[in-house]
């Protein structure tokens, strides 16, 4: 693994400063190079990181005017209503797409406005298909993200792709996940595929309590007991706190 491949810094607050501040920086330069920006969110990914985005933006108006349209799917999301407590898109909303016109947010259907958890996540790939085919219809497996920003669970899942579970052998650009083992149990996903193919992928990483399975998704862990080591590749960034980091040395 390259060195810079890993980050490690010594609070969260750091941390979350540094990838805020870095992934602006990325959305500048990919500007230069794309007339559109696709960016995935994990669900777990923070609102205090998201904040901390925001405020960069709020207060580098002439680095924003530069961008390029930024569309941002989430990675995972939860099958509950949009005003439900537990839907992560909605702190997206409020911190990035309701306050900076240049961020479109694509939110995944809900029981609203969907027949089922199945339904929703046939409906959410075709809208990614959709946007992406700009001048001709575009096969879903030439769809790739520019960057991905993930997190890690205890247990080694990311954006709701569990150990064992029979997501992790999905194909196309959505998976529906009707037994997840975190509440609420019904969550739709993208496949590890389309996760893979991201250009670039971050994962954020804070906690004593994940410092095992981090290290154990850093060396490449068999992806079905810890899921995150699929995405141990070249293109993936693993941003860490001091304490999520403090077990690499005895794996290594």
């Amino acid at each position: 693994m390259l060195e810079t491949d890993l980050q490690v810094h010594r609070t969260v607050d750091e941390l979350h400063a540094k990838v805020a501040l870095s992934l602006v920086r990325k959305i500048t330069e990919l500007s230069q190079q794309r007339s559109r920006i696709h960016l995935g969110i994990a669900s777990d990914i923070s609102s205090t990181l998201l904040h901390k985005i925001a405020d960069i933006m709020h207060h580098h108006p002439d680095l924003v005017d530069q961008w390029s349209p930024v569309h941002i799917w989430m990675a995972d999301e939860r099958y509950v209503d949009h005003d439900h407590v537990d839907r992560a898109d909605t702190h997206i909303d409020e911190a990035l797409a309701s306050r900076f016109p240049i961020v479109q947010l694509h939110r995944p259907p809900s029981p609203a406005n969907s027949k089922n958890l199945q339904a929703a996540a046939r409906q959410y790939e075709e809208e990614m298909v959709a946007v992406y085919s700009v001048h001709t219809l575009l096969d879903p497996r030439s769809i790739a993200l520019d960057l991905s920003l993930l997190g890690i669970g205890q247990d080694g899942h990311f954006a709701s792709l569990f150990p064992s579970h029979n997501t992790l052998d999905a194909t196309g650009l959505y998976v529906a996940e009707p037994h997840s083992p975190k509440p609420p149990a019904q969550r739709i996903s993208m496949t590890i595929p389309v996760l893979r193919r991201s250009r670039a992928s971050w994962f954020v990483v804070a906690g004593k309590e994940k410092a095992t399975v981090f290290a154990q998704a850093l060396q490449g862990a068999n992806f079905r007991e810890v899921p995150a080591g699929a995405m141990n590749q070249v293109g993936t960034q693993w941003w860490v706190d001091k304490s999520a980091a403090s077990r690499i040395d005895r794996i290594f």
